[in-house]
């Protein structure tokens, strides 16, 4: 049997600006990812279900001596909720982790062209999440147990007779 293509559990620290000591740790599973942080001295844990992301960003940080710098990350919507995976100087490395990153968590490659704007270059392990969805829905559509036990029954004839006035069933007037 193959080893898995990431660690079932990773925790990296990183830097944030608006925390405190300038730093967050952030743990990564497939089912969660989990930022922890101290802003002004309150402690706060943000857990994240790795489908809220946009999917795993390959992107060009720079260029320097040693050659291209590249990142690979998590991209979020809110840019403070990114995280960065790996960082590399060898672009075939980085590919490499890109493509582990988002079969780890079944997550849109995306290749980042300007700052924020993303390309699709398509997605790792796609039927797990496309297996949640259907379940989901087929869920929905579904009738209700209760409803399932009732019986639709027919107008035929009615329960008044004709001309008598009924105030509910079984009673009449003068009776």
């Amino acid at each position: 049997m193959p080893a898995p293509p990431c660690p079932a559990s990773r925790r990296i620290e990183a830097p944030d600006a608006r925390a405190d000591e300038r730093r967050r740790v952030v743990w990564l599973t497939a089912e969660r990812v989990q930022i922890a942080r101290s802003v002004a001295g309150v402690f706060m844990r943000i857990d994240i279900a790795p489908s809220a992301y946009r999917g795993v960003a390959l992107s060009l940080t720079h260029f320097d001596d040693e050659g291209f710098h590249y990142e690979v990350r998590l991209a979020h919507a809110d840019a403070d909720l990114d995280v960065t995976l790996e960082t590399c100087v060898d672009g075939a490395q980085a590919t490499a982790h890109w493509k582990r990153w988002a079969h780890f968590f079944g997550a849109p490659r995306l290749v980042e062209r300007e700052p924020g704007r993303f390309e699709d270059w398509g997605v790792e392990g796609a039927a797990r999440h496309d297996r949640q969805r259907r379940r989901g829905r087929a869920r929905a559509r579904r009738r209700p147990r209760f409803a399932l036990r009732r019986v639709v029954g027919e107008w035929g004839e009615l329960a008044v007779a004709r001309g008598e006035p009924e105030m509910f069933s079984g009673w009449r007037e003068n009776a």
